[in-house]
């Protein structure tokens, strides 16, 4: 008898909706901020786009725009939703909480490194791209590992995703800024043989069209 191959193991990684420092252009790494009207709108369609997937875990970073957003999306499933610290977002250091304008004025610099993507851009007490291409990677692996055959949520933050696709596909340290990810976009990366492939990238169809001028 032929032997039955184990399914994929299908995780879903999507970004928290728009909060209020996305809004307001204001760099917010590891401090908490709060979702907008629009932010739990992307949520809810999110969780709709989902709504005929089955789930069998749940896992976000420990800041509250990311455990937010996953339970808009999972509203209706009685599914745990783990906390990964992990899946942070980078850490801005001393320029959390500060508007782009500020920052560009206080550490130009460093403001000119991120620009370039220079990999040996930190901004000051903060993370490198590096660094959190590192860990969000290991977190990715430890979900694959922990859910073989299964299908996952993993809710994270922009750079956060940047990084960890990234570090999946190979792509060099100075290029992981160049695809988008957009708030509540949807990725998908299977796992087989211990081997992760990005399927979907940022899948944006399911989120509330724009208003013109925005």
């Amino acid at each position: 008898m032929p032997t039955r191959r184990r399914p994929p193991t299908r995780i879903f990684v999507a970004r928290h909706g728009q909060t209020e420092s996305n809004r307001d252009g204001v760099f917010c790494g590891h401090s908490e901020t709060n979702l907008t009207a629009l932010g739990r709108e992307q949520a809810a369609a999110l969780g709709r786009r989902l709504a005929c997937t089955e789930l069998h875990a749940a896992y976000t970073s420990d800041l509250s725009r990311a455990v937010e957003t996953a339970a808009i999306v999972l509203e209706g499933r009685e599914i745990a939703v783990a906390v990964d610290p992990g899946l942070r977002e980078l850490h801005y250091g001393e320029w959390e909480q500060q508007r782009e304008r500020l920052v560009r004025m206080a550490h130009p610099e460093q403001f000119a490194l991120m620009r370039a993507e220079d990999p040996a851009w930190r901004p000051p007490g903060g993370e490198t791209v590096g660094e959190v291409r590192a860990r969000t990677f290991r977190a990715l692996t430890r979900i694959a590992r922990r859910h073989a055959g299964q299908n996952v949520l993993v809710v994270t933050h922009g750079t956060a995703i940047n990084c960890m696709l990234s570090a999946v596909l190979g792509i060099a340290p100075g290029y992981t800024f160049r695809f988008d990810v957009a708030n509540c976009g949807l990725s998908e990366v299977h796992a087989r043989q211990r081997r992760l492939v990005v399927r979907m990238l940022n899948d944006t169809s399911h989120l509330p069209a724009k208003a013109p001028g925005t």
